[in-house]
C-alpha cells in the first residue's frame, strides 16, 4: 500500500512541477522578448544629440513721440529662474541715439538726463537700493559693447532682468533731422538638453 500511495503522490506532482516548468520558460521567453524589442526600438530610434536649449528674456523699443507720456519706458522686470542645469548666461545689450555725437562732440553728456538706457541683472535676495546688480550697462550715446558670457557657480533662484529708458522720436518732412531713439537688451540662459533625431517637433530638446 506503501508502494501504491507514493506512486500516486509522484503523479498528482508531476502536473505540478510541469506547470512550474512552462510558467520559468514563458517568463524567460518573456524578457527575452523585451530586450529585442528595446534593442530595436533603440536602432529606430537613432543616436540621440546633446544640443543646448535657450531661454531669452528681453526688452526692446523704438521711441517714436517726444510726448513726455511716451518718452518714459519703465516695464515690470522679467522674472528669470536660475538653477543647477543653466551652464551660461549670455547679455546682449545695444543702444542706438540718433545725433549722440555731431561733429566730434558727444553729446551725451548734455542730453544724459532726458536721453538713458539703465539695464541691470539682479541676483536673488539683492537688495536695489546698496547691492552691486550682477551686471549693469548705463547708455546716454550710442553703444554697442560685445557679447558679454558668464559662466558658473550662479546663484540659485529667481533673478531680475530690469529696465528704465527715456528717449525721443520726431518724424519731420526732412530726413536728415528726422530721429529715433532705440535699444535691446537681452538675457540668454543656456541648458545642455539631449535631441533624438525621430522628434516630431523639431524645437524639441529635452533637458538632461
Amino acid at each position: 500500500m506503501k508502494g501504491v500511495a507514493e506512486r500516486n503522490t509522484m503523479r498528482a506532482a508531476k502536473p505540478i512541477f510541469l506547470a512550474v516548468i512552462l510558467l520559468s520558460m514563458s517568463t524567460f521567453s518573456g524578457c527575452i522578448g523585451l530586450v529585442v524589442s528595446r534593442e530595436l526600438m533603440e536602432k529606430v530610434r537613432g543616436v540621440p544629440e546633446t544640443d543646448e536649449a535657450v531661454d531669452v528674456y528681453g526688452f526692446d523699443r523704438v521711441f517714436d513721440s517726444t510726448d513726455p507720456e511716451d518718452i518714459i519706458y519703465h516695464p515690470q522686470p522679467h522674472q528669470i529662474r536660475i538653477d543647477t542645469e543653466v551652464k551660461e548666461i549670455q547679455v546682449f545689450f545695444r543702444v542706438q541715439m540718433d545725433f549722440s555725437e555731431i561733429a566730434g562732440f558727444e553729446t551725451g553728456n548734455l542730453t544724459s538726463t532726458v536721453r538713458y538706457v539703465h539695464a541691470m541683472l539682479w541676483e536673488p535676495g539683492a537688495n536695489k537700493n546698496t547691492d552691486t546688480p550682477y551686471w549693469e550697462e548705463n547708455a546716454t550715446t550710442d553703444r554697442y559693447p560685445p557679447l558679454q558670457r558668464f559662466s558658473p557657480p550662479f546663484e540659485l533662484g529667481v533673478w531680475e532682468l530690469e529696465v528704465d529708458a527715456q528717449g525721443y522720436g520726431l518724424d519731420t518732412p526732412i530726413d536728415q533731422i528726422s530721429f529715433h531713439d532705440e535699444f535691446e537688451v537681452s538675457v540668454s540662459i543656456i541648458r545642455p538638453c539631449i535631441e533624438f533625431p525621430e522628434r516630431a517637433d523639431p524645437d524639441e530638446c529635452i533637458p538632461v
